[in-house]
């Protein structure tokens, strides 16, 4: 598709404007043609009737009279004759024009059809490319986020792995799924209550504790009072029994020290505590 240069279609126009202005001028002079003609034909008319001779010429004899309405006839034929002919050749030149500029409009639309349609085109394929970079964003976006939360997936599940592990749970039980949460998910999930072994951990080690205790004092050793809020410490509880049991054989060259009495008297004076830290009733005075 050829592009015309903007001097064409600037003379292609100048054209067309001068075409319409000299067919306007010729419209005109066929109106006033017509004019002409029609005033013709009223003297014409007039003449027939020899109502204007009789008006102004009653002078005359009747052959001057005929000779110069013969010459006049005459005349308004060869007059009539021409203005026909300059009539026709008008027509003809008005009917050119009119093909003429139909021909230069014809043009004219099919290279302003062309053009629209080029440029359909060019808006038809930039908004292609526009829509498939706007989807290839689109898709980049989605896989980014795509990762983003398997990467948080993966994050929080090892955290919660850790935080099991902190709370003394079992993470390999804990993050296995049952055989039953693999079937799909149109069946019911499981919500059976997991034991809680840390519980029964912290359970265990306040029984060993207080019987550490009760041991202590039936052997008369100090002490210490556990705070409530505190941890139990797995160091301290293997000091304590290192302390209870004494040294492991072959691992020092020393022997075990005797235990040493408590010096101070633990609930009361002699006598008043039974077995086990329990005071004994005293006897009525």
């Amino acid at each position: 598709m050829t592009i015309v240069d903007e001097n064409d279609l600037i003379r292609l126009l100048n054209s067309i404007q001068e075409l319409s202005d000299e067919i306007t001028q010729n419209r005109s002079v066929s109106f006033s043609l017509h004019a002409s003609a029609g005033a013709i034909k009223t003297q014409a008319a007039h003449a027939q009737t020899g109502f204007v001779l009789r008006r102004f010429n009653l002078d005359k004899v009747q052959d001057v009279y005929d000779g110069e309405l013969e010459r006049m006839n005459a005349s308004l034929a060869a007059e009539n004759q021409t203005l026909q002919h300059d009539n026709k050749q008008l027509g003809a030149l008005i009917r050119e024009y009119e093909q003429t500029l139909e021909s230069v409009m014809s043009a004219f639309r099919t290279r302003a059809r062309d053009v629209q349609d080029h440029e359909l085109a060019l808006i038809r394929e930039y908004e292609s490319k526009l829509i498939a970079r706007e989807s290839e964003d689109l898709l980049r976006a989605l896989s980014a986020s795509t990762a983003q939360s398997a990467a948080l997936g993966r994050i929080s599940k090892t955290l919660r792995h850790f935080m099991r592990v902190l709370n003394g749970e079992d993470a390999e039980v804990a993050d296995t799924p049952s055989p039953e949460a693999k079937q799909g998910d149109a069946e019911e999930f499981d919500f059976e209550e997991k034991k809680d072994w840390s519980l029964e951990r912290d359970c265990e080690l306040a029984r060993l504790e207080r019987e550490n205790s009760v041991l202590r004092r039936m052997l008369r050793m100090e002490v210490y009072e556990v705070e409530a809020d505190t941890k139990w410490n797995v160091t301290d509880y293997a000091v304590d029994n290192s302390r209870l049991l004494g040294p492991r054989p072959g691992s020092s060259k020393h022997p075990p020290q005797p235990l040493q009495p408590q010096k101070k008297t633990l609930g009361g004076p002699p006598g008043t505590v039974g077995p086990y830290g329990t005071y004994k009733k005293g006897k009525p005075g």
